[in-house]
């Protein structure tokens, strides 16, 4: 496998390009997949170069992508509705660098999957939805959820959640992932947060374990899903 860093270009108010990464596999069996990082994070999070690292592993090139407000230096990020449009612009920019036009599998880190999951919903093309924590809801208002455009959602869908993440209840993940109209699988990692990583008091070993380990333990995980979206 191989990372290479490149400038990825859009059509933004705030930037006209921004960074990104792409981890080419060996050999290439399966479709290439672009990661967003979370609201408050960037495209070199641990996890999300753990993610990106383990579909080129399988054989997927994974490109991870800074989204505008990031590139800009922006600590808050802007409505997730305002991020749709640039995140679709970095895919066709991204399937241009790769020589790829055809599905992708798209998604990212928290605000990057809920972002991508509404790119689809508005008709942008996927071959499936990867979910690194999904925002279900605002910690502690598990009334506001972000399930209204999932019925909309027309792909194959895996979230991997923290059994202890203060954005997702468990039990309201559960129910609405019916709205969901094509296949989903959920991953619990038990003890895990927001970003899967697992505390010294909820470790079975009594160690705190990073969330770039945890992510780099999903192989069977991913695997089996990637092979469940083939024809």
């Amino acid at each position: 496998m191989t990372v290479r860093g490149l400038r990825l270009a859009l059509e933004d108010p705030a930037v006209d390009a921004v960074t990104a990464a792409v981890h080419r596999p060996a050999r290439r069996t399966g479709a290439p997949v672009l990661l967003a990082p979370g609201a408050g994070g960037d495209l070199d999070g641990d996890g999300l170069v753990a993610l990106a690292e383990r579909f080129a592993a399988l054989g997927h090139p994974a490109v991870r992508v800074n989204l505008p407000h990031h590139e800009a230096g922006r600590r808050a990020a802007p409505r997730a509705e305002r991020s749709v449009r640039p995140y679709a612009q970095l895919l066709d920019a991204a399937q241009r660098e790769l020589g790829v036009t055809g599905p992708w599998i798209l998604g990212g880190k928290s605000y990057g999957g809920r972002v991508a999951s509404m790119a689809v919903a508005e008709g942008t093309p996927a071959l499936g939805l990867v979910f690194y924590g999904y925002p279900l809801h605002p910690p502690g208002k598990p009334d506001r959820l972000r399930v209204d455009h999932w019925p909309h959602v027309g792909v194959p869908c895996l979230f991997v959640q923290g059994e202890r993440d203060p954005f997702c209840d468990q039990s309201l993940l559960s129910s609405h992932v019916r709205k969901l109209p094509r296949r989903t699988t959920v991953h619990v990692v038990p003890g895990g947060d927001h970003s899967l990583r697992v505390p010294k008091a909820a470790s079975p070993t009594g160690t705190p374990i990073s969330a770039s380990t945890i992510v780099a333990s999903l192989d069977g995980v991913l695997q089996e899903w990637l092979v469940s979206l083939e024809p």
